[in-house]
């Protein structure tokens, strides 16, 4: 178990690594299609004209536009090429096929760069101005600008991707059983309106659950076979698909399907891939709990997203109104509903986390559980990553962890949080009052929160009590309308909850 473990954080430390490359796919911020005749957009450093499969480069005046590295090793690939099969009576290979060129470069009289791609599928990177690549690519007949920036916010702001936790009980063996001849399938891709032509080259059946199963898989048995693959858990902790790479089958066709060492797609990440889907029949009727998850970092036409995650200890506070109002301020709400066993996210995966919970309440995550919780908020506040506690358990919970990062006490002897909640019913509210609502001492400090806060001397957390703010506004508005202050409670607890939302989300969003 202890190899397992080395070998899969071995693997997991080379994936993120690959991911944070410079022009690697974190770094991409748009694709641009190509119409027949002249193409530039806005920061575009020329015109891409374009002539069926040539396209040529008019650089505009003043910026400097040079070839790639990888243009430079193709020309001179080629003319090694060129010399070559001079040598062998001028024999020409089938573009696209292993180890020849899908694409050839050049530049006219005057120095104008172009491209000319030979084969379908092609992904090139062309050109390289400052800190940015312009990749030609193909797909389904279109051809296409793909630009990538070593200066992304999703690159400079990429940590990880979560992922299940490691279970060896996900590594199973399989039987490949190639096709007579491979098979060309008509699939959908991550872009909506595109298609690809996918070859796949045989099944891989193997037990698990009780049950068997099998995967049309593509690739070669001589390079390696993968699989794409839809299961339960898409749409809720998955994105809609995942891919596995099987390896190299044995002499008897056996393989490895680690699914623990299912990743997801750029598409995961950003709206410009053009990921392959699965093949319709691809569907694993069960919840595939191991392997990445949805990352929360992630970027879009408007820029990169601002990941809140909300730490469900209990379903007894669901906040509606609350996670709308979030998600209307611009947030990326994503919901870690820790006591149904999805797992928990790293402490800097996000730009603020909620601790939700409430004492008592019969689907309320277990002592193991709440004490993961409690030791990632330790870790979340040792970094300075914005923490909430909401409800009784909630903001127990997070007292707690700081209390135990103070060194004041160690967790299990943490007293619970001074608040008008303890004791809170399933709705999240115990004798009429409101629940408990603690923030970490960097919200607590924030100008934008500071009105409503006060400090726990403890632990430096601050303490917003939403009852005493609703009847304080509640009695305001009853002076201004000279009455005794019978008001509407409620509608101004909505009030209060909504000023503090508001403030938070700007709070989260300007940091």
């Amino acid at each position: 178990m202890e190899q397992f473990e080395s070998e899969w954080h071995a693997w997991h430390d080379e994936r993120l690594a690959a991911l944070a490359t410079p022009f690697g796919f974190l770094s991409v911020t748009g694709l641009h299609w190509l119409e027949e005749g002249a193409n530039t957009w806005d920061s575009a450093p020329g015109v891409f004209e374009r002539r069926g499969s040539l396209i040529r480069f008019l650089v505009e005046p003043g910026r400097s536009v040079g070839p790639t590295a990888a243009t430079m090793d193709a020309q001179r690939e080629a003319a090694e090429r060129e010399a070559r099969q001079q040598e062998s009576q001028g024999q020409d290979a089938r573009p696209g096929a292993a180890g020849e060129p899908v694409a050839e470069f050049g530049r006219e009289a005057d120095g104008t760069p172009w491209m000319r791609v030979l084969a379908p599928g092609c992904s090139h990177p062309w050109l390289l101005a400052d800190h940015t690549v312009f990749e030609v690519i193909e797909r389904d007949g279109r051809l296409g600008v793909r630009i990538r920036s070593s200066r992304s916010a999703l690159l400079q702001n990429f940590v990880e991707v979560p992922t299940f936790p490691l279970d060896v009980a996900w590594t199973v063996t399989g039987t490949f059983t190639p096709f007579p001849e491979p098979r060309t399938v008509r699939i959908a891709t991550a872009l909506p309106g595109l298609e690809a032509d996918a070859v796949t080259v045989g099944e891989v059946s193997f037990e698990l659950g009780g049950h068997t199963h099998r995967l049309t898989v593509t690739g070669s048995p001589q390079t390696g076979l993968r699989a794409d693959f839809h299961d339960y858990t898409n749409g809720e902790s998955t994105p809609s698909w995942r891919t596995l790479s099987l390896g190299v089958p044995d002499a008897a066709g056996k393989v490895i399907l680690d699914f623990n060492r299912a990743v997801v797609y750029p598409f995961a990440f950003l709206p410009w891939a053009t990921c392959p889907a699965p093949v319709p029949e691809n569907i694993l009727p069960l919840a595939v709990t191991a392997g990445e998850l949805k990352p929360l970092r992630t970027i879009g036409e408007s820029g990169i997203n601002h990941p809140v995650g909300i730490i469900d200890l209990s379903r007894g506070f669901d906040m509606p109104e609350a996670l709308a109002w979030l998600e209307e301020a611009g947030a990326d709400v994503i919901r870690f509903r820790v006591h149904a066993g999805v797992p928990m996210p790293g402490p800097i995966a996000a730009d603020a986390f909620i601790v939700a919970g409430v004492t008592g309440a019969d689907d309320h995550a277990g002592e193991e559980v709440v004490a993961q919780v409690r030791e990632f908020a330790e870790d979340a506040l040792a970094v300075g990553t914005p923490m909430v506690g909401i409800g009784s358990s909630g903001a127990a919970l997070l007292r707690r962890a700081a209390l135990t990062c103070d060194g004041t006490e160690t967790a299990a002897g943490a007293g619970g949080v001074h608040g008008p909640a303890d004791g809170a019913g399933a709705n999240g509210r115990g004798r009429g009052t409101s629940p408990s609502l603690v923030v970490s001492p960097d919200l607590a400090g924030d100008r934008l929160l500071r009105p409503y806060v006060r400090r726990d001397e403890a632990t430096g957390l601050g303490i917003i009590e939403v009852d005493v703010l609703a009847e304080a506004a509640n009695g305001t508005s009853a002076r201004s309308r000279g009455e005794r202050g019978s008001g509407e409670p409620v509608q101004d607890r909505r009030r209060v909850w909504f000023e503090l939302i508001d403030r938070f989300a700007r709070l989260v969003l300007t940091r």
